[in-house]
Formats: C-alpha cells, sequence, structure tokens
C-alpha cells in the first residue's frame, strides 16, 4: 500500500474547517481518533489580513488561491499578513473537512510562527506607510530574526523574509 495510512493518536496535523466567509486552520497533535472524528489539540488560524483585502477587491490571485484551499505548502501566504490565533480543542470530522498529517518539524516550524507572532511582525514591515516606519518595523523583524533558538523556524522565517524582499 502506498501513501501514509490513517492518521492516528500522536500524528500532528493541518486541519481546514470551513467557517462563514474564510475556513479556519488548525494545526495540532491528535489526542485520540473516533472513526473519522478526530480530537485535536492545538491552535487556530484566521486568515484576518487576506479576508480584508478580499473584501476589499484587493486580493491577488495567488492569495485567492490560498484562501479558498489553505494546505501546508501554501499557507505561509497566510502567515505573512495579519492573522488571529488562539487555542483549539475540539473535534475534527475528516470525512467532512480537509485533513493532512504533517511531521513534527513542519508542525513546530508552522506553530513557531503563532508562537513568536512572526505574522504580525511581516504584517507590520508590508503595511508600512513609508520608508521610515519600514525600516522600523524591518529592525524589530530582524531582532526578532535573530533572537529565534529553534534552527528550523529560524531558517524557514529568513528564508520566507528573503523571499518577500524584505532582507
Amino acid at each position: 500500500m502506498f501513501g501514509l495510512g490513517k492518521i492516528k493518536a500522536g500524528d500532528y496535523v493541518f486541519a481546514v474547517e470551513p467557517e462563514r466567509e474564510f475556513k479556519r486552520i488548525i494545526l495540532g497533535r491528535v489526542q485520540f481518533v473516533n472513526n473519522n472524528l478526530l480530537s485535536i489539540l492545538g491552535s487556530y488560524i484566521k486568515p484576518l489580513g487576506l479576508i480584508s483585502k478580499r473584501q476589499k477587491g484587493i486580493l491577488g490571485k495567488r492569495s485567492q488561491e490560498v484562501l479558498n484551499d489553505p494546505d501546508p505548502n501554501n499557507c505561509i501566504f497566510i502567515l505573512i499578513d495579519r492573522i488571529e490565533t488562539g487555542n483549539f480543542y475540539g473535534n475534527i470530522d475528516q470525512s467532512i473537512n480537509k485533513v493532512n498529517w504533517i511531521n513534527e518539524k513542519r508542525f513546530f516550524v508552522l506553530e513557531g510562527w503563532i508562537k513568536e507572532n512572526i505574522a504580525d511582525l511581516f504584517a507590520d514591515v508590508i503595511y508600512s506607510q513609508s520608508d521610515e516606519e519600514k525600516q522600523h518595523y524591518r529592525a524589530i523583524l530582524m531582532e526578532k530574526m535573530n533572537s529565534l533558538y529553534d534552527k528550523d523556524l529560524k531558517e524557514h522565517v529568513y528564508a520566507v523574509a528573503r523571499s518577500a524582499k524584505i532582507l
């Protein structure tokens, strides 16, 4: 049999749960499985920045795709903009919601973006009104990036900052 098999207790997951006008992302660890129902402990992400851009009619094509169908590979477009996050403990039905298994390293990198408030720091730079303000927020972001201890998170944040032409 090819593929990863079924998700089991202890696995890390990236789940997408539809809400009104957006899809909420859930990052977490599966606590237990009951048929298609997964009990997950982790965090949720609401993509406020992309939702706002869509409401204003200024959302780009790629960002629209990400907002409509987020996954572990494209969610960085959500994580470099304004987000709302919080703790999540609840059940997700795999037969209704999109659930992806992710490895522990990917989980901790994505969770690091949330716990370290990196999304807000990127958004501050991106939404700066002047060059002076942009340099100020860039310096704050650089200070945060230099203070990160997790090697994988640090490498990921630096790569995204280079790609976004912040560095």
